[in-house]
């Protein structure tokens, strides 16, 4: 946090608030306690007096690029009429943020990205107002299709990320009411969060429940119709989620497992497990081909559920070969789909 006491501001500080201000004006009028709330959510602790103040100064110093619309009130401050917009955002920086948000956009579940709506606004603004008009027709000249067959994300409730947000910040303790697959009722349950994983269309909550601090547990965010924010700290306030993120991969074992997969031969043009010499599992990967027309492919994995699932997408146009006990799970997982088909 930028802070600002009671002791008299830093001449720095007052600089850099005062730059800040300028590049909150855009084409709308905001209000002083919009201003002020904004340079709060920055960081600054300043009082709303002397936002006042340095909105007043500034406006007479810079009339260029605030505007203040005096007439009555509340007062509000405005990007003047034919002004450019001053902002850290590059035209580019704001075309590849609408990029990044077009493609994260519908694999993430809704709210997850609300915390950069204001800079989506930003980008906007800037493109509006300084791009060229070849640079704002950019985004559509670029498209992004997702790979496999896509579900709609998992909704959550409008007030949960801003809490967990604000609870993994202060590095705060939980209570909150969730429902879980199994249960027909929501119960009450006090938290140690972790931190939060975006998995494809699902976001979860790695955390640990009170009398249970050792064990890590994820929760669907979705599942969640509250959450409180505690005074009592996270027993993993410092905690790297990163640590503890596996979890999430449904993991069959704590230990790698050597894979060796064959793909079957090439059929009407299209060579199963082909597109894995450009797009390899790991780094690490040995592909051959046989001397009958078989891709051989070799490779180290995490031992996940996730990873069975990928090669039942292959189908029969997959066999594994080892190790024995993954060959021996899709031999059973085989009889047993055969005997569903009968």
């Amino acid at each position: 946090m930028k802070k600002l006491n009671k002791e008299k501001t830093n001449h720095f500080d007052a600089i850099a608030r005062g730059l800040d201000t300028i590049s909150l004006m855009g084409p709308s009028y905001l209000q002083i306690k919009e201003i002020h709330q904004k340079l709060l959510n920055k960081g600054y602790e300043v009082s709303e007096k002397t936002v006042t103040r340095d909105l007043k100064t500034l406006s007479n110093l810079f009339p260029q690029h605030i505007f203040m619309q005096d007439e009555s009130r509340p007062y509000g401050f405005k990007l003047p009429e034919g002004s450019k917009k001053i902002s850290g955002m590059s035209p580019d920086e704001a075309i590849c943020l609408q990029l990044a948000y077009q493609y994260l956009n519908p694999l993430l579940p809704n709210r997850t990205l609300e915390p950069i709506a204001p800079y989506l606004k930003e980008a906007e603004t800037v493109l509006n107002m300084n791009a060229s008009k070849r640079m704002r027709n950019w985004k559509k000249k670029v498209l992004t299709i997702h790979e496999g067959f896509n579900l709609q994300p998992a909704k959550i409730k409008k007030e949960i990320m801003p809490i967990l947000h604000s609870a993994l910040w202060n590095g705060s303790m939980i209570k909150a009411t969730y429902k879980s697959a199994q249960s027909k009722t929501a119960k009450k349950y006090l938290l140690h969060p972790v931190g939060i994983v975006h998995r494809g269309r699902v976001s979860y909550l790695i955390c640990s429940f009170e009398n249970h601090i050792e064990n890590f547990s994820y929760l669907p965010l979705h599942r969640f119709s509250s959450i409180t924010k505690l005074t009592e700290y996270s027993a993993h306030k410092g905690k790297d989620v990163k640590e503890v993120a596996e979890i999430v991969g449904f993991p069959v074992s704590a230990k790698k497992m050597k894979v060796k997969l064959k793909f079957s031969k090439s059929s009407g043009g299209h060579a199963p497990g082909n597109h894995l010499k450009e797009s390899p599992i790991s780094k690490n990967q040995k592909i051959t081909e046989t001397n009958d027309g078989f891709l051989i492919v070799e490779d180290e994995v995490d031992d996940i559920l996730e990873f069975r699932w990928w090669i039942r997408a292959f189908g029969d146009t997959v066999e594994v070969m080892k190790p024995k006990s993954l060959r021996k799970e899709f031999a059973e997982m085989s009889k047993r789909m055969s005997s569903q088909y009968e």
